[in-house]
This record gives structure tokens, sequence and C-alpha cells, in this order.
């Protein structure tokens, strides 16, 4: 059960990512919108600062898509470990 629970947890650790994503385009975007009323320069820097932020929340989607991965890979290595070693140890106590 705790490790149901453990893989619940760090998955929702994981789904405020789609949040996070539009909250940095977003803010990149009003930035932008925001410098180009104070300079005139309209849709200048709303443009470069928009897609600046779009390959920053993949970049940053991407990097924390991998380290769940890598998470998920490490989780089931030490189950499988734990359960080699719990068999084990049941083998030894019969003979």
């Amino acid at each position: 059960m705790r490790n149901d629970e453990t893989e619940c947890r760090e998955a929702m650790r994981y789904s405020w990512l789609g949040v996070e994503f539009a909250l940095i385009v977003v803010a990149f975007a009003a930035g932008g919108y925001w410098m180009d009323c104070w300079l005139d320069t309209l849709p200048g820097f709303t443009a470069v600062l928009g897609v600046t932020g779009l390959i920053s929340a993949l970049y940053r989607a991407i990097r924390d898509g991998i380290r769940f991965r890598q998470w998920l890979a490490d989780h089931k290595q030490a189950q499988d470990n734990s359960e080699s070693d719990n068999g084990g140890e049941a083998g030894d106590a019969g003979k």
C-alpha cells in the first residue's frame, strides 16, 4: 500500500506540469505586452517573449518528464530488489 501512495504522490507532483506550462507562457507574453506598451513597439516584445516563454516551458516540461521517468525506473529497480531480497530470505528460512 505504501508503494502505491508513494507513486501517487510522485505522480501528483507532476500533474501541475500543464498549469506551470501555461503560466510560464502567459507570464512571458504579458511581460512582452507590457514592454510593448511602455516602449510603443507593439507586437515586437510580445512575440519575442511569447516564443521565449514557450521554449522555456517546453524545456521545463521535457526536463521534468525525464526526471519522472528516471524516478520511475529507480523506484521499479528498488522494488524489484526488495522483492528478490524477501524471496531469498523466505527460501533460506525453509532450508
